[in-house]
Order: structure tokens, then sequence, then C-alpha cells
């Protein structure tokens, strides 16, 4: 345990409502249990491509975005939770009011959610030899003052025992605002973004890389993220976010923010 953690204990406080947190063991959350039981976790039917929760109007093996749009590059998704609500609340409080402890939080869910996609009879989990994070620009990580996905990139390392490939990822270009614009203004906007260093590509080639992010929507930014992983010789990219969107068709004046459905709720924390 590091010292600051005896100086200054995590988890006290729920990272949702902010009441405070009875005394937790080492695989506690930093969630009270009702904001625990108000969260649409993804433990139903998924999209066998990205992993977004299925409604139980849809009754195909895709989500509308993936069975509608062209084909992804990148291989298969996997999240924990619908992007909506508290959800919602707290990835903004990480990614916009200084709440970086957030990520931790978030790359614990993950590794525990990571650890239940065993194989029931084997116990075999799904193998990568790396972890990258999807990057932001260097001028808004210095607004910021870190990197929210790199962070839990670095926390689900830590906890499922994948190397983290810091800084195999670099966007090399500012692109603009995204949440209001269309799937294909998304992939224009995104068009070159983002590469392999040259002093990562034999981290990277002829590897199945995880790629992490908090948010998963219409899969523009993986997408091109793969893109630049494929380009340096990565033999397979999959994708593991926090939350992900709806199973709804995104369109330009759709807003970000989905409203839940209410049909995936979970009685625990994964």
């Amino acid at each position: 345990m590091n010292i600051l953690d005896l100086i200054f204990p995590k988890d006290l406080y729920c990272i949702s409502c902010g009441r405070p947190l009875p005394l937790q063991g080492p695989g506690g959350f930093a969630l009270c249990g009702s904001c625990t039981d108000g969260i649409d976790w993804i433990t139903g039917r998924s999209c066998a491509k990205c992993g977004k929760p299925l409604s139980d109007e849809n009754p195909m093996d895709f989500c509308r975005d993936c069975a509608l749009a062209a084909p992804h590059v990148f291989g298969r998704g996997f999240a924990c939770a619908l992007y909506t609500g508290r959800v919602a609340e707290i990835i903004r409080g990480m990614k916009y009011r200084g709440k970086a402890w957030h990520a931790d939080t978030l790359s614990k869910m993950m590794a525990d959610r990571y650890f239940s996609m065993a194989d029931a009879e084997t116990g075999e989990l799904p193998y990568y030899d790396g972890i990258a994070a999807v990057p932001m620009t260097a001028g808004k990580k210095d607004v910021r003052g870190y990197d929210q996905a790199a962070l839990m990139a670095a926390g689900l390392s830590l906890r499922i025992g994948i190397p983290w490939l810091k800084g195999a990822l670099s966007r090399i270009r500012e692109t603009g605002v995204m949440s209001s614009l269309s799937e294909d203004e998304r992939r224009q906007n995104l068009t070159g973004a983002f590469a392999v260093g040259y002093d990562m590509i034999e981290a990277v080639k002829g590897k199945s890389i995880l790629l992490v992010d908090d948010i998963y929507t219409t899969g523009s930014t993986i997408d091109t993220c793969a893109e630049a992983l494929f380009s340096a010789g990565a033999e397979r990219v999959d994708f593991f976010v926090f939350a992900a969107g709806a199973d709804t068709r995104r369109t330009k004046d759709r807003p970000a923010v989905v409203e839940s459905p209410g049909q995936l709720r979970a009685k625990g924390s994964t």
C-alpha cells in the first residue's frame, strides 16, 4: 500500500452522490448501495460486436448501429454500464470537473467485469498482449491536467495483469467537438488524428491490443484508433469502455446523452 493511501485513504465517499461510505475491503467500489442499484449495468443481452446493451425490441445479435453502419475496424467491444443518469454524471465529473480519482473506481469495476468474462468451463479469460488508451490532445491534457483514459488504462492494467502500453497511441492533430455530429461527420473529423509512435511499433506489431476509453457511442473514435494500430502491424484490436450508449441509431440531432430504457438494471456492481 502507498503511504499516501494511509494518510489520505481512498473510497471514503460515494463518487455519485457524495455520501460517506462504510469501511470497505480492497475489492470494494466507491459507490453506495443506492447509487449502485441506480446504474443500468450491462448484464443481459449485448451486441456481439460493440457490447452495447440490446433493447427488448431488438431481436438481433447486433445493436442497430452495428447492423446498419459500415463494418467496424475493431474486433469487438466490452462495456460495463449504460451511459445515462448516474454514470453520465460520474464520467462528466471525471472529464470536466477535475475529479481524476473517478478513473480509479471505474478501472476497478472494469477489472471486475473482465474477470467475469472467464469461460465457465475452462476459466480462460480473453487474451491480450497489451492495453492502450485512446489519447486526448496535448492541449486538452494541459488544460485538464490529466488524461482520463490513460488513468483508466493504467488502473485496469495493474488489476488484470496485462501490460499497459503507455503512449502507444498519440493524437497528432486537434479535432473539433463531436457530440452533435453524425457518424459520417465524426469519421471525417477524426481522419488522420491518431498514430502509433515509431518507438512503440515493436510493442504493437503482431500483438493483440485492448483499447481503453471512458465512453463508446458510434465507434468512430475507436475505429480510427484501431486503424492506426493496424497500420503499425497490430494483429487484433478490441476495446473496453466503462460506459456505452443505448441500442439506437444516432443521428446528427440526437443528444449525446441518451435516456435509459431501464431494462438491464443489475442487482450487483457488475
